[in-house]
């Protein structure tokens, strides 16, 4: 039997490592949140911040967007597995009693295929969740003050590599009420 020489075989596994079809070749891009309000535009508006009006009533599509990318070779069913949580508060005692809900939503999409070297912009509605669990909130006393999307791909059955997840954070702000004056 023939030895390597070390430095082949560092090469070998290095070169291996880049060419197989691994896990860790699917990696997350830059994340964004929009929001499309058809009364005024519809078009999808980048945004930092949630402003709420003090009915909890979110207004228009609340969707957020991830990149992915591949850098290895082209892989096909992608699962991406996610979650919200919100960050609450209670009106009664803001100060005192807040935190970290467990999440409220979790749902999955799927990537039908993701060729080499490319980059996906991949769009979650998540108006439905939000929506529902804002109103929820607001007539039980609560109110959010952030939102946490976390993304995870799913691994698959004989992918030697670590879990790959992702988080994004929206802010939320209430709408501070208008006063009406009658001329």
């Amino acid at each position: 039997m023939r030895k390597l020489n070390p430095k082949t075989a560092i090469l070998a596994a290095v070169l291996g490592v880049w060419v197989s079809p691994a896990f860790a070749s699917i990696s997350f891009g830059a994340w964004s949140w929009r929001i499309i309000d058809k009364q005024k535009t519809r078009a999808p508006s980048p945004v930092t911040q949630i402003i709420l009006p003090p009915n909890g009533y979110l207004k228009g599509r609340l969707r957020a967007v991830l990149s992915v990318v591949n850098h290895g070779e082209s892989r096909e069913g992608i699962l991406l597995r996610y979650a919200l949580f919100a960050n609450v508060y209670s009106t009664a005692d803001p100060k005192n009693d807040h935190g970290w809900t467990i999440p409220f939503a979790v749902d999955e999409r799927r990537v039908p295929i993701l060729k080499s070297g490319q980059s996906l912009p991949i769009i979650f509605d998540v108006t439905d969740s939000v929506k529902d669990y804002f109103k929820r909130l607001s007539l039980e006393g609560w109110k959010p003050s952030q939102i946490k999307m976390e993304v995870m791909i799913e691994p698959r059955q004989g992918e030697d590599s670590a879990l790959q997840t992702t988080q994004s954070f929206l802010s939320i702000a209430e709408e501070e009420p208008r006063l009406e004056i009658n001329k």
